[in-house]
């Protein structure tokens, strides 16, 4: 395994004109030197690989490489084959990045502590919509006990978003996946904790990530979340978790409830259901359009998911 340079960063882009040239002075102004950054663009029609190709002209270590396959694992696989680095990261264009997250994650590499590390998000939206959809996909009651969206605190998780990992551990388990367009990097964790690898998640290394800001778009990636996750437990038994399994159970409740007509109690479930959203909903700070749309966007969350489970289900047996 060659290694020429400290960090190799990968940035998978598709139409990303309007946040690609942060990511590259981020990386510029605070990437540890030498390091380099690989954007694998998707076939951008807009001004990306134009930009790309302006600081690459300047500056060596940006360099733009081209994935006619489009999706992230075939990205992060195609760069890994000239990536240089002792440590490779998986960074998305539309997170924004703190001026130590490299830094702090080399320290935390360098220490042993871990083998991949990365930080929570801090979910952000525009809008109301958008800002009652950061805020729900930020509560355990949204989104279960996903560690990077609901803690702050320093941990070992069993997935993190924009990790940061030790190159070599690739050499024991695999790149990405290419069969999955959805939970490539949940199901590649997975497999890093199967080898007893250490998934480390630090709060110096906290991102900004601006969620979907419609419920047709949020539906669509929750739903397409659902549909992956299936394959994924059955490449990765070991990464089957109860908060992947409830919204499958609940839709198929909310399937059973003609039930009700012929036995009342069965709609106790769906009461409380309703009672547990109105209280996350409208007892928090949020203002008052963002509190209702919240209403709205719980159903959404676990509707979409458990609907994209069971039909995953049917793909992956």
């Amino acid at each position: 395994m060659s290694v020429n340079c400290i960090f190799s960063i990968i940035c998978p882009t598709l139409n990303e004109e309007k946040y690609i040239g942060g990511i590259i002075e981020n990386f510029l102004k605070n990437c540890p030197s030498p390091s380099e950054l690989i954007i694998a663009d998707a076939g951008s029609q807009d001004r990306t690989c134009g930009i790309v190709k302006t600081y690459s002209d300047k500056f060596p270590q940006i360099k733009l490489i081209h994935n006619p396959q489009r999706f992230v694992s075939y990205a992060f696989n195609k760069a890994f084959s000239v990536a240089s680095g002792q440590y490779l990261g998986l960074l998305g264009a539309h997170a924004i990045y703190p001026a130590n997250y490299f830094s702090a994650a080399l320290e935390a590499l360098e220490s042993g502590a871990c083998d991949v590390v990365g930080g929570p998000l801090k979910q952000t939206g525009t809008g109301h919509m958008g800002r009652a959809i950061a805020y729900c996909m930020s509560t355990k009651m949204g989104v279960g006990n996903t560690a990077f969206r609901t803690s702050k605190k320093r941990q070992y998780v069993d997935s993190v978003a924009f990790a940061i990992y030790k190159k070599n551990i690739f050499d024991q388990i695999g790149l990405l996946d290419t069969a999955l367009i959805r939970n490539q990097d949940d199901e590649l964790h997975y497999r890093i904790n199967a080898h007893g690898f250490k998934i480390l998640m630090i709060p110096e290394m906290e991102c900004e990530y601006q969620v979907r800001d419609t419920i047709p778009k949020l539906f669509r990636q929750y739903f397409e979340y659902g549909l992956y996750k299936p394959l994924v437990i059955k490449k990765v038994r070991s990464g089957v978790q109860l908060r992947h399994l409830v919204p499958a159970f609940f839709v198929l409740y909310l399937m059973s409830l003609p039930i009700a007509l012929f036995f009342i109690p069965w709609i106790v479930p769906l009461i409380s259901y309703v009672l547990i959203v109105i209280y996350f909903s409208l007892f928090n700070a949020n203002a008052f359009p963002v509190k209702t749309r919240s209403l709205l966007v719980y159903p959404v969350l676990h509707i979409s998911y458990g609907l994209g489970f069971l039909r995953g289900i049917l793909l992956a047996s």
